[in-house]
């Protein structure tokens, strides 16, 4: 089999005039369709082999152009589509002579997965589902990161995760939850339309289902053996129920036994999870579409804007059930779609797991930190008393916590 001119990897034919593989074909086109420029953080010559051809978009379309990929081919397939395409000017402009005037303009480090990439294909542009998956993988990517600045000399082809801290967890989990927050503002209909009241209906336990899902889908890409205990927190690091010692460190100085124990519960549950994740060959679209679901259903659980949501779901299970079919074929799409509305439960009761051990830890230990609390009084009007952990039942705080 050839390899793709661009990165090494694969190739699966000819593309726009080049042998290159389906990422690289689906970034050229969509780079040259919707006018996009880009301008290089280093000098042009950047290293695009493998698994680094997502680190710099500007030197990834300059190798394009000259390995002979051409872009009136874009055209021509656009109009035998008869999509209208933003105007990108000449092919000139795309030269080699010319890539400093196209290189220019500055955007984000991260291209959407390879993974992520080849769904997307399989996705109506247009579609919601597309948009909840551009979300997600905005999210993915901003983990993606924020590791890789914080560490510029750790190489992310072979990446050693490394074991984690409850402080590092904190630190990082506040920065995930502003992103999340973006991510249902930019690509979850209706919360852009949302009252900053309604949202706080809505963040909370939105957000705490949606991180932990994805803690669980992280866990099973990078530790998909069932014998593995390690779970992944945020990208690059990891927990175990070995390592409790070394993640709480000085934050539970009190009732460790029991604290630990409690810990191992939740941890033992997201292996769970994750191991059903590698069973159902769990993919980023199948997170994109859970990802919705609950959001929607914390929607419906405070009546807010029932009419939107209820007709994005009808809209969403007619484009998920497609892509399903399109990937397995219809006799397994049944079964494939009702194992992934099946991890409700699971998110739900891994959420219960989590409130319990936050009630624990504030309960038994003054040094524990509860991050999740700090937002919520964030957002708190300043006159209304702060609840303590006894003034509310666990199922009343699971249905209005924000």
């Amino acid at each position: 089999m050839d390899e793709c001119v661009i990165c090494g990897n694969e190739s699966d034919g000819r593309h726009f005039g080049a042998q290159v593989c389906r990422a690289c074909s689906a970034f050229f086109r969509r780079s040259v369709s919707e006018g996009l420029v880009y301008k290089c953080r280093g000098s042009n010559n950047c290293v695009l082999k493998y698994d680094y051809r997502n680190v710099c978009r500007a030197c990834r379309l300059s190798a394009c152009i000259n390995s002979g990929m051409k872009v009136e081919l874009v055209h021509k397939r656009s109009q035998a589509l008869g999509v209208q395409r933003r105007s990108i000017g000449s092919q000139e402009s795309y030269s080699p002579e010319n890539k400093n005037l196209v290189l220019k303009q500055e955007l984000s480090p991260m291209q959407p997965s390879t993974t992520s990439t080849q769904e997307m294909e399989i996705v109506n542009q247009n579609s919601i589902l597309n948009k909840l998956l551009q979300g997600v993988n905005v999210f993915l990517n901003a983990q993606k990161t924020l590791y890789i600045v914080e560490h510029p000399n750790q190489s992310v082809t072979n990446l050693e995760f490394e074991m984690d801290r409850k402080s590092e967890w904190n630190r990082i989990e506040r920065y995930c939850v502003y992103v999340i927050n973006s991510m249902l503002t930019e690509h979850f209909e209706p919360y852009n339309l949302m009252q900053q009241k309604e949202k706080r209906l809505i963040i909370k336990n939105t957000s705490t289902k949606i991180s932990f899902l994805i803690r669980c889908y992280l866990t099973s890409k990078h530790f998909p053996d069932p014998e593995d205990i390690r779970c992944v927190t945020h990208y690059g690091y990891y927990n175990t129920p070995e390592s409790n010692e070394y993640f709480f460190a000085n934050e539970v100085s009190q009732n460790q036994e029991e604290c630990f124990k409690m810990h191992n519960y939740f941890l033992e549950e997201i292996r769970s999870i994750a191991n059903k994740l590698v069973k159902y060959e769990f993919r980023e679209v199948d997170l994109a579409a859970l990802s919705y679901m609950i959001f929607a259903q914390e929607c419906e659980k405070v009546a807010l804007y029932t009419d939107i949501i209820e007709t994005n779901k009808t809209i969403l299970f007619e484009e998920y059930h497609k892509n399903i079919v399109s990937a397995y074929g219809f006799d397994k799409a049944g079964v494939k779609f009702a194992n992934v509305l099946n991890l409700q439960n699971d998110i739900t009761e891994l959420q219960r797991l989590i409130y319990e051990f936050r009630i624990m830890g504030k309960v038994f230990t003054n040094d524990f930190v509860d991050i999740w609390d700090e937002l919520l009084f964030e957002n708190q009007d300043p006159q209304q008393p702060r609840p303590t952990a006894n003034s509310v039942s666990s199922e009343h705080y699971a249905e209005s916590e924000c």
